[in-house]
């Protein structure tokens, strides 16, 4: 089904338009995307069988009702009316009077037909329409299904508004990189911030700047060509101001108008041809173009020399920016040309403006004449850039950095800020890249070095990666606090014993407890499987500060990404998950601002999908994992890959196609069988050994038990045990079988994790009826419908009730509760109400409640008929 990047909830509004009938009118800013709204609305339409009229603007209403009328001139014959024999007339398709009044006839064979099957009706750029045209488009909303009407906000002809409006705002930063990514060659570093800030989320302007072509630029560009050439030349001078690429680092906005009539030598009275051409807005003391892509074809329209001459005379006539215009014409090191473009730099950074003032920098650093005037500048531009989230820019600033050769301290801090950006962007190789070259050209180990490393290898799960942290981690021991030295010990090898002895030893949050230090322990914690615990810690690390995080990341104010609190959001999510609190991990899936941070939002994409595929979701689980490959490098970022191909397994596991299952879960593990990801591919292994028996891969399966059982070392987490007894119980058959589910439903710890407890009784459970112990059974498939129930996992406690009827209970799925099940099982077996009561952990007083309501569903007045009503 075709989409829109960034326009979602705007297309699911006007989708809502074809279940009813009902109009609505698309505004917004040159370039916006409206008439691509309206394309990609009438195929889903078309797709959901509507027949779509795209009407023509402007045009006159006959016009209008001649075109109306042949889209369903073929239906008109069937239709017994007189108003459809005279449409017909009017088309001269049969004999007979014309209508007297065609908008009207119109209208009525509409009506009729829209009975049939519903019209679509699109119109775009409303506000050419001529009055009388708007005002039967007005008429027709009424009676044909739905219309879709596109045109600018402030030109809505009088008849149409009174329609609903839905107006298209600016994209946001994701939005507005992935759209860029769609052109045939998307601009990189510095081109590519250069293009994202002076876009502002215009969608033509992300496609059409700096030389991108398409329909505006064109347009644009026969429009500059008409203009007498006074205006053009003004033209250009509000260019060399605002256009990007030109001499002026701060975006297209208004300007004084005197003042570039001055410097163009051309009389003010040349504005208003530019303005009745489209290319400006001039009002009072300002003008601006109308869109950047007007000023983009303007400045790159004209030849170098004027360009050269319109920096000229802006330099003359903008005191407090010649050097910045000076800067356009000359070449070569110029100290004053140089500190020019930092002042200027300076004031836009204090603005806020942190694109042009990078950009700044950079050109005072090509103009410095000396080199530790340009390393200083170029760290400032680094500093800025890493702020601004470009990180292909800022690797850019950080190499010509190093080529100066001055000042190792500053190029150290580059390359640590440049290989964090790069990490952040979701380029873990380069990142990895520039701290290799770094420690190649004998930079030392540093504690910030290593802590990155860390994040990089735990991101991208390379055993290369890991095998750096490693050394690293010998040279810089004494220097780390103890927990980040295990939390890093546990990346670089997860079955590191001194790590699981430290874990063992970490308490619940204490009061006192810095952000920082909850954040550490709280990921070893996940690390080494105890869940509870993690979670404890790591909503700590939110409840000491709320919405912090992500955000900080963003503006750099940590000194690391290892530790950093945006980096425990998906810890936090995945502990939720494991342990059983889903709709407290939706709520902080939801609150996490993962903007212009793509690896964290493909990150809280996987896990929301994993959810979705356990809640039995299986259509949702699969949009969410395609959205999330869409955004990363599988092979830079494993441990997400990990996550996500589980969640597909889950989700193919639940619509009942195990051979998909088998192929995406096998996909976590290598030719051989060992583990991709150290951490996150082991915990899969039982849903992989499930898959694999119920799709006929149960001898390939074996080996990947036998590998991520050897990665598990001697002593794996009790988690971890868990799974691999559950896994060779599905593997084996007779006594062995039994007694390895024996030991996950009957270990204590088991009810940390839920729904993992849930799949092995199930399992059980079937291997229990298999056997021909129907009693057992029950009481194993029982306890696992009802925690699903519990959990909201609607497809697997469906499937537990199916089994468990199977195995002879007479209660019908939905009679009774789950867990009135489990306890009129229990009480058919002779247990008192107490001693069901701890059975099950509930009160006595929940048991008496639970049979009050058994009574009456089984059509019997006691517990003494409990045995004979559920068939024991």
């Amino acid at each position: 089904m075709p989409t829109l990047i960034g326009r979602e909830a705007e297309l699911d509004r006007v989708t809502g338009l074809l279940g009813r009938r009902g109009a609505l009118v698309v505004t917004g800013g040159r370039g916006s995307g409206r008439s691509r709204l309206l394309t990609v609305a009438a195929e889903r339409a078309h797709d959901r069988g509507h027949r779509v009229v795209a009407l023509p603007a402007p045009a006159e209403p006959l016009t209008v009702v001649r075109r109306l009328l042949l889209a369903v001139r073929r239906d008109l014959p069937a239709l017994a009316s007189a108003d459809a024999r005279a449409a017909l007339a009017f088309l001269e398709l049969a004999p007979g009077p014309p209508p007297a009044d065609p908008a009207r006839a119109a209208r009525a064979v509409l009506a009729e037909l829209d009975q049939r099957r519903p019209l679509f009706l699109t119109v775009d750029d409303v506000d050419l329409l001529p009055a009388a045209t708007a005002a039967l488009v007005s008429t027709v909303t009424g009676v044909a299904g739905a219309v879709l009407l596109a045109g600018r906000a402030d030109r809505i002809p009088a008849p149409l508004t009174r329609l609903p409006r839905l107006t298209l705002p600016p994209l946001g930063p994701r939005d507005s990189i992935q759209l860029l990514e769609t052109r045939p060659h998307p601009p990189t570093g510095r081109a590519r911030a250069e293009v994202l800030h002076h876009a502002a989320g215009n969608p033509a302007a992300l496609l059409e700047l700096g030389g991108g072509d398409g329909p505006l630029r064109s347009e644009f560009a026969r429009r500059v060509a008409a203009l007498p050439d006074p205006t053009g030349r003004l033209l250009l001078h509000l260019a060399a101001v605002t256009a990007p690429g030109s001499a002026g680092p701060s975006p297209a906005g208004p300007v004084d108008p005197r003042l570039v009539a001055a410097a163009a030598g051309v009389a003010g009275t040349a504005w208003p041809a530019a303005e009745r051409a489209g290319l400006i807005v001039a009002g009072g003391s300002a003008v601006a173009f109308v869109h950047p892509v007007a000023a983009d074809v303007v400045y790159h329209a004209a030849t170098a020399h004027q360009r050269a001459q319109a920096h000229r005379g802006l330099a003359r006539h903008r005191p407090e920016q010649w050097g910045l215009h000076l800067a356009a014409v000359t070449s070569g090191p110029d100290e004053t040309v140089a500190a020019g473009w930092e002042a200027a730099g300076a004031g836009l950074r204090s603005r806020g403006e942190l694109m042009p003032a990078a950009l700044a920098m950079e050109r005072a650093a090509a103009r410095s004449p000396g080199p530790e005037a340009a390393a200083r500048r170029l760290a400032r531009a680094v500093a800025d850039t890493h702020r601004l989230g470009a990180a292909g820019w800022t690797a850019d600033l950080t190499a010509a950095m190093r080529r100066l050769g001055t000042d190792p301290e500053s190029t150290a801090s580059a390359e640590f800020t440049a290989a964090l950006a790069l990490s952040r962007s979701g380029r873990q190789h380069d990142a990895y890249g520039v701290i290799t070259a770094a420690r190649r050209s004998g930079r030392s180990a540093t504690v910030a070095m290593t802590r990155l490393v860390a994040s990089v290898a735990a991101i991208s799960g390379q055993a290369g990666h890991r095998r750096g942290l490693a050394g690293l981690l010998a040279e810089v021991a004494p220097q780390l606090d103890p927990a980040d030295l295990v939390l890093m010990r546990l990346i670089s090898d997860p079955a590191d014993p001194a790590g699981r002895a430290f874990a063992a030893l970490i308490e619940p949050p204490r009061p006192g407890d810095d952000r920082r230090t909850l954040a550490v322990r709280g990921t070893i914690a996940a690390f080494a499987d105890r869940s509870d615990l993690a979670v404890a810690l790591l909503r700590a690390v939110r409840d000491d500060e709320p919405g912090a995080g992500p955000a900080l990341v963003a503006r750099g104010e940590t000194d690391t990404a290892l530790g950093a609190v945006g980096d425990t959001n998906p810890a936090l999510v995945a502990a939720l998950i494991d342990t059983g609190r889903w709709p407290l991990a939706d709520r902080v899936a939801d609150s996490i601002d993962a903007s212009g941070l793509p690896v964290l939002r493909a990150a809280l994409e996987a896990l929301r999908a994993h959810l979705q595929a356990l809640r039995g979701d299986s259509a949702g689980a699969m949009r969410l994992v395609r959205c999330a490959w869409a955004r990363i490098d599988v092979e830079q970022h494993r441990s997400v890959h990990i996550r996500l191909l589980r969640a597909a397994g889950l989700a193919a596991m639940v619509a009942g196609d195990h051979d998909d299952a088998y192929r995406y879960l096998r996909s976590m593990f290598d030719r051989e069988g060992r583990p991709l990801e150290p951490f996150l591919a082991g915990r899969g292994i039982a849903d992989l050994v499930s898959a694999a028996v119920r799709s006929g891969h149960a001898d390939e399966a074996r080996p990947i038990l036998a590998a991520v059982r050897a990665e598990a070392g001697a002593d794996p987490t009790v988690r971890l045990q868990m799974l691999l007894h559950h896994a060779e119980a599905l593997l084996t058959d007779g006594p062995e079988a039994d007694h390895r589910f024996e030991l996950v439903t009957g270990c204590e710890a088991a009810a940390e994790w839920p729904f993992e407890l849930a799949q092995a009784r199930l399992h059980h459970g079937e291997w229990l009826r298999r056997a021909r112990r129907p009693r057992d059974a029950r009481a194993r498939l029982s306890a696992a419908a009802t925690t699903f129930a519990e959990l909201g996992a609607t497809r697997p406690a469906e499937y537990a009730q199916r089994e468990l009827q199977a195995s002879g209970s007479t209660a019908r799925s939905g009679l009774l509760t789950p867990q009135e099940q489990q306890v009129a099982e229990l009480a058919a077996r002779g247990l008192r109400n107490r001693e069901i009561a701890e059975l099950l952990f509930i009160s006595v007083r929940t048991v008496g409640a639970h049979l009050r309501s058994v009574y009456p569903k089984l059509g019997i007045s006691g517990r003494h008929h409990l045995p004979a009503a559920l068939g024991s």
